[in-house]
Protein backbone atom coordinates (compact mmCIF):
# COMPACT_ATOMS: atom_id res chain seq x y z
CA UNK A 1 0.00 0.00 0.00
CA UNK A 2 1.28 3.35 -0.91
CA UNK A 3 1.92 6.36 1.56
CA UNK A 4 0.97 9.76 1.11
CA UNK A 5 2.36 13.07 2.30
CA UNK A 6 0.91 16.12 1.63
CA UNK A 7 1.63 19.87 2.85
CA UNK A 8 0.69 23.54 1.85
CA UNK A 9 2.83 26.44 2.71
CA UNK A 10 2.16 29.77 2.13
CA UNK A 11 5.34 31.83 0.93
CA UNK A 12 5.69 35.55 1.06
CA UNK A 13 8.86 35.79 -1.67
CA UNK A 14 8.78 38.30 -3.77
CA UNK A 15 9.78 37.03 -7.14
CA UNK A 16 9.87 39.92 -9.73
CA UNK A 17 9.02 39.58 -13.80
CA UNK A 18 11.16 36.97 -14.90
CA UNK A 19 12.95 36.30 -12.10
CA UNK A 20 12.64 33.60 -9.68
CA UNK A 21 13.36 31.21 -6.73
CA UNK A 22 14.92 28.02 -5.58
CA UNK A 23 13.43 26.04 -2.94
CA UNK A 24 14.89 22.60 -1.40
CA UNK A 25 13.59 20.03 0.91
CA UNK A 26 15.41 17.23 2.45
CA UNK A 27 17.05 14.72 2.88
CA UNK A 28 14.76 12.37 3.01
CA UNK A 29 14.39 8.85 1.73
CA UNK A 30 10.68 9.38 0.46
CA UNK A 31 12.15 11.72 -2.39
CA UNK A 32 14.42 8.28 -3.65
CA UNK A 33 11.66 6.35 -3.96
CA UNK A 34 8.44 7.99 -4.45
CA UNK A 35 6.70 10.39 -6.49
CA UNK A 36 6.80 14.25 -5.87
CA UNK A 37 4.71 16.97 -6.98
CA UNK A 38 5.07 20.20 -6.52
CA UNK A 39 2.48 23.23 -7.53
CA UNK A 40 2.30 26.66 -6.87
CA UNK A 41 -0.16 28.79 -6.90
CA UNK A 42 0.68 33.00 -7.18
CA UNK A 43 -1.71 35.55 -5.76
CA UNK A 44 -3.01 38.05 -7.69
CA UNK A 45 -1.60 41.00 -6.00
CA UNK A 46 1.12 43.26 -7.43
CA UNK A 47 3.98 42.85 -5.35
CA UNK A 48 3.23 45.76 -2.31
CA UNK A 49 0.52 47.59 -4.22
CA UNK A 50 -3.10 47.10 -3.85
CA UNK A 51 -3.57 46.23 -7.67
CA UNK A 52 -4.85 42.96 -8.82
CA UNK A 53 -3.47 41.60 -12.25
CA UNK A 54 -3.24 38.10 -13.68
CA UNK A 55 -0.18 36.08 -11.98
CA UNK A 56 1.48 33.34 -13.92
CA UNK A 57 4.13 30.83 -11.93
CA UNK A 58 5.78 27.96 -13.44
CA UNK A 59 7.43 25.44 -11.35
CA UNK A 60 10.10 22.95 -12.41
CA UNK A 61 10.91 20.06 -9.86
CA UNK A 62 15.17 18.35 -9.47
CA UNK A 63 16.03 15.20 -7.77
CA UNK A 64 19.30 15.61 -6.19
CA UNK A 65 21.22 12.69 -4.89
CA UNK A 66 23.86 13.54 -2.47
CA UNK A 67 27.21 10.79 -1.66
CA UNK A 68 28.14 10.59 1.68
CA UNK A 69 30.81 8.08 2.22
CA UNK A 70 32.09 6.64 5.66
CA UNK A 71 35.10 3.99 5.39
CA UNK A 72 33.33 1.34 2.88
CA UNK A 73 29.83 2.62 3.26
CA UNK A 74 28.29 4.86 0.75
CA UNK A 75 24.81 6.35 1.82
CA UNK A 76 23.04 8.79 -0.47
CA UNK A 77 21.17 11.87 0.68
CA UNK A 78 18.10 12.68 -1.44
CA UNK A 79 16.69 15.86 -1.66
CA UNK A 80 13.74 17.41 -3.64
CA UNK A 81 14.18 21.50 -4.89
CA UNK A 82 11.56 23.20 -6.81
CA UNK A 83 12.57 26.64 -9.28
CA UNK A 84 9.55 28.76 -8.81
CA UNK A 85 9.75 31.39 -11.94
CA UNK A 86 7.57 34.49 -12.64
CA UNK A 87 6.49 34.13 -15.96
CA UNK A 88 4.44 37.13 -15.88
CA UNK A 89 4.38 40.63 -16.28
CA UNK A 90 3.62 41.70 -12.76
CA UNK A 91 5.92 41.08 -9.63
CA UNK A 92 4.57 38.38 -6.85
CA UNK A 93 5.02 39.18 -3.25
CA UNK A 94 2.74 35.35 -2.22
CA UNK A 95 2.39 32.37 -3.31
CA UNK A 96 1.01 28.58 -1.97
CA UNK A 97 3.17 25.76 -3.00
CA UNK A 98 1.29 22.50 -2.24
CA UNK A 99 4.22 19.01 -2.20
CA UNK A 100 2.74 16.17 -2.45
CA UNK A 101 4.91 12.85 -2.12
CA UNK A 102 3.92 9.02 -3.08
CA UNK A 103 6.15 6.52 -1.50
CA UNK A 104 5.77 2.80 -1.78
Amino acid sequence: MASVFHQIQYWTFPIPPRGAVWLSYGPNEAYKSGTVQIMCSPNTQVGDSTLQRTQTISTVVYNTQVPTVSGDLVRTDCYAGVSIANTGDYAIKYFYLALTVIGP
